[in-house]
């Protein structure tokens, strides 16, 4: 009975090392977060088309190191900037709340 005892001891313990070694290995080894959502209430029309316009001046600004592609699929619904190929921002205004997806930030 005590060797039955020390073996499931030594089983836990072994198990419980293992968990703990994977969440510090796993904490330490993540990336960094590149990918920033945030939502505001739902803008109106015009709200929205100032928002296109300061998004593409302020990408346009701090970004001059490659040319900017942007895509409307709809001028009052929903936008996205891309530069070089890669998502810079996108946008929509279309399920009653603004929802903002800035990448590499």
């Amino acid at each position: 009975m005590r060797r039955r005892f020390s073996r499931a001891l030594l089983a836990w313990t072994t198990s419980l090392l293992i968990v703990v070694l994977g969440v510090v290995v796993a904490d330490r080894s993540l990336p960094d977060a590149r990918l920033a959502v945030t939502t505001y209430r739902q803008f109106s029309d015009l709200e929205f088309l100032e928002l296109q316009e300061d998004m593409r001046l302020l990408v346009q600004q701090e970004n001059a190191s490659g040319p900017l592609e942007f895509k409307m699929a709809s001028s009052t619904t929903y936008f996205e900037i891309h530069q070089n190929g890669e998502p810079v921002i996108l946008v929509d205004n279309s399920a009653g709340r603004l929802l903002m997806i800035v990448f590499g930030q």
